[in-house]
């Protein structure tokens, strides 16, 4: 059985980069001021200047592929693989896992389609991805394992970002308005796991304060070797990353650094960052 792996645009994954011949792409949308639609491509993004349309501060938010724009992707895969592995954005940030197991259980695709699920995102879906391809190279075809592996990632990963807008993550309906108001006010930074509930782990006045509480909860979760990875826009403050950098230099933290998804700090500003650790035993060996 020929199995290809479907991604969308929230994972960072970048098909031209990998050459990869079964990992297939589905942009989502980019709104500015819930009127202008851009699909989530490199392409677009430097056609309209979307980043400098982020860092001026004009509402921006998000949408999922459409079922239409989906069921499109499905039927040209099928004409390459037998069987579909779909990793969406999680579905505690999208409806797009919801449109996805709807549209996988419809007459035509039903037994073709595999929806993973799950509540990793960005970074660690993209190496997760690398993870299936080994395991096909390896010629596993059971949808099954697949599930089963993105499982174990669950357990063996780590994710965190602190949200460079807090006001404009409070008008995603991801925090407490009030709340975030208030924090902005005193100019606080705070750091959120990314978990199927994200909690809070840590709030200050300091970057260092904030990676502190990161840090310490990190370690507190995977207890075997990790890689860590810096995520961020290269768009964002040279004064935040040079902070973060610092820290993490200055504490002998051994990071790689990677360029955060779009549609993160589309909906948490431009300065947003992101740290991320998978244990090292997960990972594709190439």
């Amino acid at each position: 059985m020929k199995i290809g792996i479907l991604v969308d645009s929230s994972s960072g994954y970048n098909v031209s980069e990998s050459k990869s011949k079964i990992v297939k792409v589905i942009p989502l949308h980019l709104i500015v001021n819930d009127k202008d639609d851009y699909f989530d491509t490199q392409e677009q993004v430097e056609e309209n200047n979307l980043m400098k349309v982020l860092a001026s501060g004009i509402k921006t938010t998000t949408s999922q592929a459409s079922p239409g724009e989906l069921m499109n992707k499905y039927d040209e895969m099928l004409k390459e693989f037998d069987h579909i592995i779909h990793l969406t954005i999680p579905s505690n940030l999208s409806g797009m896992y919801q449109t996805a197991v709807m549209t996988a259980n419809d007459d035509d695709y039903k037994g073709k389609i595999t929806v993973i699920n799950h509540f990793l995102a960005a970074k660690c879906v993209e190496l997760l991805v690398n993870k299936y391809e080994e395991m096909i190279n390896q010629g596993i075809t059971s949808p099954e394992e697949f599930q089963n592996e993105a499982d174990k990632w669950a357990k063996g990963s780590w994710i965190s970002i602190i949200p460079g807008d807090l006001k404009k993550f409070a008008q995603g309906g991801r925090a407490n308005s009030l709340l975030i108001t208030m924090l902005k006010m005193i100019k606080t930074k705070v750091a959120i796991q990314w978990l199927e509930k994200p909690q809070k782990i840590g709030m200050g006045r300091t970057y260092s304060a904030v990676l502190d509480k990161m840090i310490s909860s990190l370690k507190s979760t995977l207890s075997n070797k990790y890689k860590l990875f810096l995520v961020y826009l290269k768009e964002a403050n040279d004064k935040v990353l040079e902070q973060v950098r610092s820290y993490l230099n200055e504490n002998s933290v051994e990071f790689n650094e990677s360029k955060i998804p779009n549609v993160f700090p589309w909906h948490a500003g431009v300065d947003t960052i992101a740290l991320i650790a998978v244990d090292s035993t997960l990972l594709a060996k190439k």
